[in-house]
């Protein structure tokens, strides 16, 4: 998305409040097929969320990958357009990547029910691995006497609007420009490989009737 946050599975009709101004289209089953693996997703995630540069050790480190491991990954995901190497740093030691865009966004891929498949379990996957170790530390905490923090969200809510469609649409608008504001907020200092990250997922699935 803008900034960007997740790196995929976006609709290519996203709402043009949150069109991106670069994006990384994917039309290629063999190219999705590079995305279904989590490490691979993982790098995506905090390449195009951050849009800014990491070394194949920052990116190890958050995967618990060794870096000749994630320099592989790094150089499959280079093969398909999604990252490019960008500028070495000040002491020229280690070679940077940066996303490819500033959006990454899943395209028609009518023909790939396979591909969209493996992708989408990967996707789900690591976001329930994500609640379930949000459940496991505020069970811990809770029999730790420790306070839970005040206004903390649930782990996850989900649910059911009636919406007709122009109200349908203006709502997912809306949704996309809060992520957007808050997506612009943070400095560059604030998007490097020790800043503070939120996870979300958002789905807008209208009923199926037929």
């Amino acid at each position: 998305m803008s900034q960007n946050t997740v790196p995929a599975g976006v609709p290519a009709d996203l709402p043009a409040i949150h069109a991106a101004r670069n994006p990384v289209v994917i039309s290629d089953p063999q190219a999705i097929r590079a995305l279904a693996h989590e490490a691979r997703l993982a790098v995506l995630e905090e390449l195009f969320a951050s849009q800014s540069t990491r070394t194949a050790t920052e990116l190890a480190s958050r995967c618990q990958l060794t870096p000749s491991a994630m320099s592989y990954h790094l150089r499959a995901l280079e093969k398909y357009g999604y990252v490019e190497r960008a500028a070495s740093g000040s002491d020229g030691r280690e070679r940077r990547w940066k996303a490819a865009g500033d959006s990454l966004v899943l395209g028609s891929l009518n023909d790939s029910a396979s591909a969209k498949s493996a992708y989408l379990n990967v996707q789900l996957n690591a976001f329930r691995e994500r609640l379930s170790s949000e459940i496991q530390r505020r069970d811990a905490d809770r029999a730790a006497g420790i306070e839970p923090v005040e206004g903390l969200a649930p782990v996850l809510t989900s649910g059911m609007v009636f919406l007709n469609r122009s109200q349908r649409d203006e709502f997912i608008k809306r949704v996309y420009a809060v992520v957007d504001e808050y997506e612009a907020m943070a400095l560059p200092e604030e998007r490097g490989i020790d800043g503070e990250r939120l996870y979300y997922m958002l789905s807008f699935l209208p009923e199926i009737t037929d």
